[in-house]
């Protein structure tokens, strides 16, 4: 008999959810692993309690990431129980119904917007709209700033965006369609309610649940094809522990590392890296999918950014200009960003810690990027490409976005709280080359990395796991996390994965 029934890799937004679900059957043993630390709920630490700021801090891989070729950025990716669930802004924002009919329409049962649907209500404590098509009672909050709470500056930018002609949307998880509105999180009073205090804290009182933190998993084990179990180091030990079931829930960055140290993966990267070849599935690492973002940054009147401020309340999503997708773009406006931990480049110009800017982000982005190891030890960090851009497409629609955030930036509603701008330069727009050099150059993330161990259908040469999260070619391993995404969601992708760990977990159990 193996030690235990389901050995669930990753205590994110996913695993976490799985972990909780299934334990909640007392015939199962799952054990859920967990390279980062576990935090009690009554202790803490500040960054991971405070919701209205995302941590950048210890609680992250520390991940580098190739934005262009030869341009490197911070990838922040959690490393605690909760993953990126702990450590994020807090958005409750669930992806456009036509994405998941897409992921449907190429063949993966039960994956449309009407399958998917009861699984996003059941995550859901909607405190504004607890009716159908919202959840209501369920472990996370979701909530709307108020009109008596938002900032001056989130106010004007729901003005400017209202004089240039943007309708004001009630529900952004609603219908879909162009618009500004007030931004959906799942905060209570001032709380960053993860995964790790909605799911694991109300079932860590059961015996046939084990959560090991500060364990790193080096590989999945088999025996011929059918995985029995993983290696782990804890504790500075390597300790192998038996399942009946490996689930990976490692994250887009993490799972593809895993299954190339497991012998799953491309056959020119197992032989390279000397690991014998268990299954050879050309997709993993592969379709690395994210949304692009560029960013105009302002330096603020006096006394207009207080340390306090939540970062964002409202989010704009409209089309671009002549896309064939409808809804592709967002932006935000970063109400106070501490340079000194996310844009330390612009520290200098700007003269000042804080900064507010309007971020631009594509959300169905044509590029792809891909992740991949360079080495078996599992410390060493992937190497990541995201080759943001790259597409001529991406390109042209970032460019117009950024012309269309220079334009709020000069809206008299943003003015009164604008010393200067601090880049780009008006001498930036003077041309579509100029512009795209500044994309380019400043390209960043809006940190949802998905894609890298898609789903597909049997015989589709580079998926990795099938509807149901079976990886192809072994048996009693399945995949489920970001990286199984198809394509890529126009939403932030933290809720999503939740649905998906509520959706595995029925299947599994």
């Amino acid at each position: 008999m193996a030690e235990y029934t389901d050995v669930i890799v990753g205590a994110g937004s996913t695993g976490g959810v799985i972990a909780s679900r299934l334990s909640a059957d007392p015939q199962r043993r799952v054990l859920l692993i967990e390279a980062g630390p576990d935090f009690p709920s009554d202790r803490l630490p500040a960054d991971v309690f405070d919701g209205l700021y995302p941590s950048f801090s210890e609680h992250d891989w520390g991940y580098s990431a190739e934005a262009v070729p030869g341009r490197s950025i911070p990838m922040a990716r959690g490393k605690l129980v909760g993953g990126c669930s702990a450590i994020n802004t807090s958005l409750a924002v669930r992806p456009d119904p036509q994405d998941l009919d897409e992921w449907a329409a190429s063949g993966l049962r039960g994956w449309g917007w009407n399958d998917m649907l009861p699984y996003f209500k059941r995550l859901e404590d909607d405190q504004d709209f607890p009716d159908h098509p919202h959840g209501s009672g369920g472990p996370i909050p979701v909530r709307r700033w108020r009109d008596e709470e938002f900032l001056p500056l989130q106010r004007a930018m729901l003005d400017a965006c209202t004089e240039l002609g943007f309708a004001r949307i009630p529900d952004l998880n609603g219908a879909p369609g162009d618009g500004i509105a007030v931004l959906p999180q799942n905060l209570r009073n001032g709380q960053r309610v993860s995964v790790a205090l909605a799911y694991l804290d109300p079932a860590r009182g059961r015996d046939n649940l084990e959560i090991l933190p500060d364990s790193t998993v080096d590989r999945v084990l088999f025996d011929g094809r059918r995985a029995t179990g993983v290696q782990v180091v804890t504790g500075g030990r390597t300790r192998t522990i038996s399942g009946d079931r490996i689930i990976l829930s490692a994250g887009a960055i993490g799972t593809p590392a895993i299954l190339l140290r497991s012998g799953i993966g491309p056959a020119d990267t197992l032989g390279r890296l000397g690991v014998p070849t268990v299954a050879e599935l050309r997709g993993v690492g592969q379709n690395l999918l994210d949304h692009p973002a560029c960013l105009v940054t302002v330096e603020p009147q006096p006394g207009v950014i207080d340390p306090k401020d939540p970062v964002c309340q409202t989010l704009l999503r409209y089309t671009a200009p002549g896309s064939a997708e409808r809804d592709d773009m967002q932006m935000y406006l970063y109400s106070r960003i501490d340079l000194s931990g996310y844009a330390t480049d612009l520290l200098e110009d700007a003269g000042n810690r804080f900064a507010f800017m309007l971020s631009v982000g594509i959300e169905r982005p044509r590029s792809r990027g891909q992740v991949t190891i360079d080495s078996v030890d599992p410390a060493a960090a992937p190497r990541i490409e995201l080759n943001y851009l790259s597409d001529p497409e991406d390109l042209r629609r970032m460019r117009e976005g950024l012309r269309l955030a220079w334009s709020l930036a000069q809206r008299p509603e943003l003015q009164k709280y604008t010393k200067r701008i601090v880049a780009p330069d008006e001498d930036t727009f003077r041309s579509d080359e100029s512009v795209d050099a500044y994309a380019l150059a400043s390209a960043t993330t809006h940190y949802h990395p998905a894609g890298t161990a898609r789903m597909g259908v049997e015989g589709d040469p580079d998926a990795v796991v099938d509807d149901r999260g079976q990886v192809f070619g072994v048996q009693n391993l399945r995949v489920a996390d970001a990286s199984i995404m198809p394509t890529m969601i126009r939403a932030n992708t933290n809720l999503t994965c939740i649905a998906i760990g509520e959706r595995f977990a029925e299947w599994l159990r």
